[in-house]
């Protein structure tokens, strides 16, 4: 079975490597363009890009996926993990069996961009990945395979997201079997039970320390290590990030809400419901400092707002 890839990012390229360890023949890899990143703003060639280049894959980087449907037609499936761009219909079912598509979630549940950052932020307990057949429409395709996995309490954004890359990848060589030997059965979804996982924006990263403890961990969490959720101090010109903290009390609390008490090493601050530990976090333009570093070159009093 001949095989194009389509993905961009990190979880993309787990996904891709798991296809070529089970020894799939990839004879196209499309990924999105290299884009400046970084303080230098340098051109980078994302992940899957990188990891072509490193295998001597066929890569091709077009900004518009439609340009290269033909190169696609020569191939019996199209296999897509986090691309990044909307499939039109003439690359969906370019390929002779069509497009399967790894997402990060248990669909109809948390369809759109982020369903990683998403189902902890909303204190979900497990997820999973759901193989799909796709279609037109946005992660609404019928289901070929689904497998779940639990989310434990301190288990961050990235955790969650490599941990649901290496799943993905099993259940997609799980899929191309069946496709290969005829035995694949598809699934239609149950819109009606749809939910939607959004992208971030700059306003889902501002934490609100009106809320539980436990639901400010968890957004902080979801954000970590890449994304960072964000605080604001009135001394402080900019917003700071925090990138770890754990849940020190649930329930009442003896601090009033964003109230920062810092003592021995450690940052405590208020919720709405019980109080949260910052063990780590950093200052505009800083870098990331555990909470004892931190104090040891920084005063932090008073409150933090959102």
């Amino acid at each position: 079975m001949r095989v194009a890839f389509a993905g961009t990012p990190e979880f993309a390229a787990a996904v891709l490597r798991g296809l070529l360890e089970a020894g799939y023949e990839v004879g196209l890899i499309i990924s999105q363009p290299d884009a400046p990143r970084g303080r230098g703003r340098r051109k980078t060639p994302p992940p899957v890009a990188t990891l072509a280049r490193e295998e001597g894959l066929p890569l091709l980087q077009p900004q518009d996926i439609s340009r290269v449907a033909g190169e696609i037609l020569r191939h019996d499936v199209l296999v897509v993990a986090a691309y990044g761009q909307i499939l039109r219909p003439d690359t969906l079912y370019a390929a002779r069996h069509g497009a399967y598509n790894v997402h990060a979630s248990l669909l109809p549940a948390y369809r759109g961009a982020a369903p990683v950052e998403r189902a902890i932020m909303n204190g979900e307990k497990e997820t999973g990945v759901t193989i799909i057949r796709m279609d037109e429409g946005l992660d609404t395709g019928p289901i070929a395979l689904q497998r779940c996995i639990p989310i434990p309490p301190e288990m961050t954004g990235g955790e969650l997201a490599g941990a649901l890359a290496r799943l993905g990848a099993e259940a997609m060589v799980e899929v191309l079997k069946r496709l290969q030997d005829g035995t694949l059965n598809l699934t239609e979804q149950d819109s009606e039970r749809a939910t939607y996982a959004p992208r971030i924006t700059p306003g889902d990263q501002e934490i609100d320390w009106s809320r539980s403890a436990r639901e400010v961990h968890d957004r902080v969490r979801a954000l970590s290590p890449h994304i960072g959720a964000r605080a604001r101090h009135p001394e402080v010109e900019g917003p700071i990030k925090i990138w770890r903290t754990r849940v020190h009390r649930e329930g009442g609390s003896p601090l009033g809400v964003g109230e920062i008490r810092a003592e021995e090493g450690r940052i405590f601050v208020g919720c709405g419901e019980g109080v949260v530990e910052v063990l780590e976090l950093q200052l505009p333009g800083g870098r990331r400092l555990g909470a004892g570093e931190f104090l040891r070159g920084h005063r932090l009093g008073g409150a933090l707002r959102g």
